[in-house]
């Protein structure tokens, strides 16, 4: 039913979550026609935006979506993505920090720490991650190697994914 908003944000949510973008823009969009004003639909679109690169829209709901009465928590994690994009690296610091607590508190972590990275801040980049390398979280070593050679450690960045990734696929990394 194309007027049913439970139905078009649960399934704009959905797209999102099998990273189909474009499906989420259409319906989401259909959604805020129904609703303009709708914190959920501003939310889910704004992630859209993120995920299409498209930070700076994103931007502008999720401040549209808090004030619309969205939680600053849930907000947070992607608005850090899209204030990282346009290169405001302390303002996506700050909105992880505050995401961490949050549901996706692993994902925040490793958008955190490579952040701080790309600031070339090592310490801060090294602390942040400590806890998930300390459980051997996968991920958490691929943004460690990346992160390591952004910071022009390039040396041990390579070690690392060679010892964390299938080979092709660090060979493949290791231009970079």
């Amino acid at each position: 039913n194309p007027r049913d908003m439970a139905a078009l944000v649960e399934a704009g949510f959905a797209a999102l979550a099998l990273n189909d973008v474009d499906a989420a823009i259409g319906f989401f969009g259909r959604a805020q026609e129904l609703e303009p004003s709708n914190p959920r639909v501003k939310v889910g679109l704004a992630t859209a935006y993120v995920r299409s690169e498209r930070p700076i829209e994103a931007l502008r709901l999720y401040a549209e979506a808090e004030q619309a009465g969205a939680s600053s928590v849930v907000v947070a994690g992607d608005r850090g993505l899209a204030y990282d994009l346009v290169g405001n690296n302390t303002a996506a610091q700050e909105q992880y920090a505050r995401a961490l607590s949050g549901p996706n508190g692993d994902e925040v972590r490793r958008r955190l720490a490579l952040s701080q990275a790309i600031q070339g801040n090592r310490e801060g980049f090294e602390r942040t991650l400590y806890p998930l390398l300390e459980r051997q979280d996968l991920a958490a070593y691929r943004v460690r190697a990346f992160g390591l050679a952004v910071l022009g450690e390039e040396r041990e960045a390579i070690a690392i994914a060679k010892a964390v990734m299938p080979a092709d696929m660090a060979a493949r990394l290791e231009p970079y």
